[in-house]
């Protein structure tokens, strides 16, 4: 290869025929925000199944030995096997870290749900071979951080669930690569206690979010509430206790009975469960395995018939999800303005912190999930404070308890906010299905409540001075 063709060789558009170590690229498979898949094969005269090999967009990417790490712990029939690992050495010299794993020919849940009209107990059992891979990730102190329905694929040649996508995943004993006040996940599926925890910890740049076992069982609850009933659930607003500090109560959607009456009462209840506030009351995915086991041998038992599937996910806004905005708009904060000395106030004019959820048009089948996993970070035009900003008073939310307000001049504390109806807000770039779970779209923008800063009084003269 001469120069010319090395210097346009690029890890995330290699040709087919490329061989990667004992590899050859075969196919296209996907890219998500750090690594490229590829349909590969053997380079050898015959060159057997297809397998799966993801390819690091970065030279030395440290999240794939950590990926590789996780894979080589777990062995379950839900998640996919390592085959292989090793290093792609760029003609140009860069060296690109990568993985094969078993091949999966499968359709996103919710997809393959809607397409197929599947009985009650095969909804279910599909859940349940998730909840077991859980278990078996759980048992080795792994954690998935990205469950949802665009990472499970309904196998073609079986049905099974497989539960895909281990990028954002992290093992006991694993290096957090997640920058302070960011977060993994996708913005829909992210438990009551990491969106509570990016209240709390609002003014402090240095905090970190310690994913636990819950979160993924949390995330599991979403997965199922959407499949049953075709909307999300929807957190409910937080507040204040006596001592000043943020709490939330249960969700405020209400049960999946409501909106599906012919649901079995114990998935019902299960579902409730795994959405619970106190992340202590979800159980074990051993224990919600068990149980949705036990709702498809009922089912099974009743021959309960398939009923019409579910509409899609609703995309109406809907007047709940106020944690998760606020919570959005700290993660953007904290992340942007990590700079900040707190001591001397002086506050560098930050850049905007893209957040990619992925396409709007497949819900969140391709949706890349945030932060470690899939935290993107591009410089944008910030506000100018010079230019007035005239937008319907009635366009967003009533500013709620603790959200920052503008001062008697009609500015907010610092120059990238904007004053609307009453209270401060940041321009999230969360594209708009994104945008609609985890924040308020107004204009074909996408916004997100700011924060009081409890440690700093409000400013009275030039905003882009704090004290």
């Amino acid at each position: 290869m001469d120069k010319t063709q090395a210097s346009t060789l690029h890890p995330a558009l290699l040709p087919l025929g490329t061989n990667v170590g004992p590899w050859r690229v075969v196919g296209w498979g996907g890219q998500g925000v750090y690594g490229a898949v590829y349909q590969a094969v053997r380079a050898v005269a015959e060159p057997g199944p297809p397998v799966a090999l993801k390819l690091a967009l970065l030279p030395r990417d440290p999240r794939f030995a950590r990926e590789r790490e996780l894979l080589s712990r777990v062995e379950h029939p839900s998640i996919p096997r390592l085959l292989d690992s090793g290093e792609w050495h760029h003609p140009l010299g860069t060296v690109h870290p990568y993985i094969v794993m078993e091949w999966v020919d499968g359709t996103p849940l919710y997809e393959w749900v809607q397409a197929h009209h599947p009985a009650p107990a095969q909804e279910v059992r599909l859940l349940a071979q998730t909840a077991r891979a859980l278990e078996a990730l759980h048992a080795q102190g792994a954690i998935h951080r990205d469950v949802k329905g665009g990472n499970v694929l309904v196998r073609r040649s079986d049905g099974r669930a497989m539960l895909m996508d281990f990028g954002s995943g992290i093992h006991a004993g694993a290096a957090t690569l997640t920058p302070p006040g960011a977060w993994t996940g996708t913005p829909a599926y992210r438990s009551a206690e990491s969106s509570l925890f990016s209240l709390r910890s609002m003014w402090d740049a240095t905090a970190r979010y310690d994913d636990k076992p819950t979160d993924d069982l949390y995330a599991l609850g979403v997965t199922a509430y959407r499949l049953i009933t075709g909307t999300y659930p929807e957190l409910s607003d937080p507040f204040k206790d006596e001592a000043g500090i943020w709490q939330l109560g249960e969700m405020a959607s209400p049960p999946p009975s409501a909106l599906a009456p012919q649901i079995d009462p114990q998935l019902d209840a299960l579902i409730v469960r795994m959405l619970r506030v106190r992340p202590e009351a979800r159980g074990t995915a051993r224990e919600i395995a068990k149980v949705l086991e036990q709702v498809v041998e009922r089912l099974q038992r009743q021959h309960v018939p398939a009923p019409v599937a579910p509409p899609p996910a609703s995309r109406v806004q809907a007047p709940t999800k106020w944690l998760q905005a606020m919570a959005a708009a700290a993660a953007l904060l904290l992340s942007a303005w990590a700079g900040w000395a707190v001591r001397d106030g002086t506050l560098p004019k930050p850049s905007a912190t893209r957040l990619e959820a992925g396409d709007s048009e497949k819900e969140d089948a391709n949706t890349v999930g945030l932060g470690d996993a899939a935290l993107k970070t591009s410089t944008v035009d910030t506000p100018d404070a010079s230019i007035p900003e005239r937008m319907a008073e009635d366009a967003l939310p009533a500013p709620r308890e603790g959200q920052a307000k503008p001062n008697a001049r009609g500015q907010c504390p610092h120059k990238e906010q904007l004053a609307l109806n009453g209270g401060c807000w940041v321009r999230l770039t969360l594209d708009r299905v994104a945008c609609e779970q985890s924040g308020y779209v107004f204009t074909s923008q996408c916004y997100g409540p700011v924060l009081s800063n409890p440690r700093h009084r409000h400013p009275t003269s030039d905003p882009s001075n704090p004290p």
